[in-house]
């Protein structure tokens, strides 16, 4: 009976409607406007505003972001500087100035100019009235300003002018940010790629916006060509550096999101001091901070997806764990070009079979076959069962082809605990004791058998 006499009381009807606002209020989800309690549209955010069309593009995939720098590297190298007078200045000769509200009155340059003058006036109502019209005229008169903050005789002037184009400016990127954030198409520096290559949405927007204040270079560079993206890397680089060590300011999802945007031009050279310091970056809160964003995580694996992809990596085994920890699929071609060196240290060799097992599929098990004569060492020795085992290169590509064939492990006598599903199987769990080499041989032996076998069975089918 109390259960029937709660369910029909209307105030208790209103409390729990406005927990559960409460708990969405929580979660960034506003409530709609026919619900009781959201009839108050003009309090929105200008966030909240957000036009549902720019909410619905969506991120590129991983494998179509380099394209995008490649193109735009191409349109820097043909683009042409735009014409400049003989002066160097194609307003030079612009006396006068419209006034920014739409009236007929006309400014002229001289007027600017006297205005600038009065900024060092002695008495203090002059000096105020000259700011309240430079700050009324708005941003047409930036150029005379910040001319006057780097020219005029009077120190005092100097000061004042430095100070009026500070707010005007502030004024005026307060504004467009504002109508950015509430879904309306502003320039900015970059955006157009960035939305292009990250897609559109609140936290999408939120997040350009600070990665402007902070990396107003790299917006600038994302238009340009890799060489203006090497330059913004190095010098990002050094910034984020700068506050990690000097400031004690951890990075932020911003300085993530810079580099790995950067780090999308494949045509860009990285060295390996710059890839070290890309993965000392993605160690830090911020990584896990843009994971866990429902909005940001897909952009974010994509941007992930597309640097793990580049074949000039330095530090392949750096990069091949992390791509397993990660889970990202896109360095199955790292993996497979790892193969390809005969060279290559044995223990990213075997780090490369991992990934394979992990991410590919039978059409990589031929690659993998090649590597089952390889006896190098890719684990240290240690101690199993009584016995000192070591794992070789042998039995990662023999552990590898197991898994590529859907088998396993335990079929080829092999350590079934050593399958994992996030790492493929672990190194030192596949070892064989070094005083029984016949056990390791008999595998090896037997996965060659299959081999034979399968490529045997699929000749014949070929031949009916």
């Amino acid at each position: 009976m109390t259960l029937n006499n709660a369910s029909c009381n209307p105030r208790r009807h209103d409390v729990a409607f406005a927990f559960l606002l409460g708990v969405l209020s929580l979660f960034g989800i506003a409530a709609s406007a026919d619900e009781p309690g959201s009839d108050d549209a003009d309090s929105k955010t200008p966030t909240a505003q957000l036009a549902p069309a720019a909410l619905a593009q969506p991120h590129l995939p991983s494998d179509k972001i380099a394209a995008v720098f490649r193109t735009l590297s191409q349109a820097a190298a043909g683009r042409e500087e735009p014409p400049n007078d003989s002066s160097g200045n194609s307003n030079a000769d612009n006396d006068d100035i419209q006034k920014p509200d739409g009236e007929q009155k006309i400014i002229s340059a001289s007027d600017i100019a006297g205005l600038v003058d009065q900024l060092g006036w002695t008495e203090f109502a002059v000096r105020e009235q000259a700011t309240a019209k430079l700050r009324e005229i708005g941003k047409l008169v930036l150029p005379a300003l910040r001319q006057a903050e780097q020219e005029h005789p009077d120190l005092e002037v100097r000061m004042r002018a430095a100070d009026v184009a500070a707010g005007i400016e502030g004024g005026v990127a307060a504004g467009r940010i504002d109508a950015f954030l509430a879904g309306q198409d502003v320039h900015l520096d970059g955006w157009e790629i960035a939305r292009q290559i990250l897609g559109d949405g609140i936290r999408i927007r939120e997040l350009f916006v600070d990665f402007s204040m902070r990396h107003g270079n790299v917006a600038v560079a994302l238009a340009g060509s890799s060489q203006q993206r090497a330059d913004a890397l190095a010098a990002t680089i050094i910034a984020i550096q700068r506050g990690t060590f000097v400031e004690r300011r951890l990075p932020t999802e911003a300085d993530v999101i810079a580099l790995l945007l950067l780090a999308n031009d494949h045509d860009m050279p990285i060295s390996n001091v710059e890839e070290d310091a890309i993965f000392t970056t993605l160690r830090r809160e911020a990584t896990s901070k843009l994971l866990s964003d429902a909005q940001l995580s897909g952009p974010f694996r994509a941007l992930l997806g597309g640097w793990v992809s580049r074949d000039d990596v330095s530090n392949r085994q750096e990069m091949l764990y992390f791509s397993l920890t990660s889970d990202l699929a896109e360095t199955l071609p790292l993996a497979l070009n790892t193969l390809a060196k005969p060279d290559e240290n044995p223990v990213t060799l075997a780090m490369a079979l991992q990934a394979i097992a992990r991410f590919g599929d039978q059409a990589n098990i031929a690659s993998v076959a090649k590597l089952l004569s390889d006896e190098r060492p890719a684990s240290e020795q240690q101690y199993s069962g009584g016995s000192l085992v070591q794992a070789q290169v042998r039995d990662a590509a023999a552990a590898a082809v197991i898994l590529l064939s859907d088998r396993s492990l335990g079929d080829f006598d092999m350590n079934e605990n050593a399958s994992h599903p996030k790492y493929g199987f672990i190194v030192q769990e596949i070892g064989f004791p070094i005083d029984a080499p016949e056990l390791r041989s008999q595998v090896i032996e037997k996965v060659q058998q299959e081999l034979t076998a399968e490529k045997s069975s699929r000749d014949e089918s070929l031949e009916r």
